[in-house]
């Protein structure tokens, strides 16, 4: 029964933490394509709003430094990009400011507000997400669960090489369940990150254009 249980529990907490991991994933890619769309708004909008392109584009760049400093040969700190200002609301404000009179920079205008909107609120979101953190008892108690089971069947088995090598690979095992529950209820940190590869196509794709 106590083996069942503590089966049962980290299954459900890595399918907990690979459902947190997927949500982040998720609003990555959401935020890398408004990233795309808002650059299209800007430049449809015309040469006014070049400066506005050349700021999110600098943005862009320091949050994918912050996340993925290994891919992106920068010696900072990846966990606090998401949890720093970008200055959308500076941005935003920027967007306002813009002079556009006739009814097409009007509507590029609206366009790209709204976007802009949509990518503070996928900020935001992948803060709340990635910050999140699992019960310390969660994962305490299906430790102990499991513990308790490795030293009843090593006490009661035989004791020879090949029994002690089953419960070897048993605990590296059920280790490597516990450190995947742990790295993914983190997707910004950690070895098991969300992927850089959607930040990195928006930065490609806005610097082409």
């Amino acid at each position: 029964m106590i083996a069942t249980m503590a089966a049962l529990i980290l299954g459900l907490l890595v399918s907990s933490s690979k459902g947190t991991y997927d949500r982040v994933n998720d609003l990555v890619n959401d935020a890398a394509a408004n990233i795309i769309s808002l650059d299209m708004a800007l430049r449809n909008y015309g040469p006014e709003a070049d400066s506005l392109r050349h700021s999110l584009s600098k943005r862009v760049i320091t949050i994918r430094n912050d996340i993925w400093p290994q891919d992106s040969n920068v010696q900072e700190k990846g966990s606090e990009a998401f949890k720093k200002e970008t200055s959308i609301f500076e941005l935003i404000k920027m967007i306002t400011d813009l002079n556009g009179q006739d009814p097409a920079s009007l509507q590029m205008k609206s366009s790209a507000l709204q976007v802009a909107a949509d990518l503070n609120k996928d900020r935001w979101k992948i803060v709340v997400e990635s910050t999140a953190r699992l019960p310390l008892p969660l994962l305490v108690i299906p430790v102990f669960w499991i513990t308790f089971l490795t030293f009843v069947y090593g006490l009661f088995a035989p004791r020879n090489g090949t029994v002690a090598m089953v419960l070897f690979f048993c605990s590296v095992s059920i280790a490597g369940a516990i450190y995947l529950i742990c790295e993914m209820s983190m997707p910004l940190d950690g070895s098991i990150k969300v992927p850089i590869n959607a930040i990195q196509t928006a930065i490609d794709v806005i610097n082409r254009l």
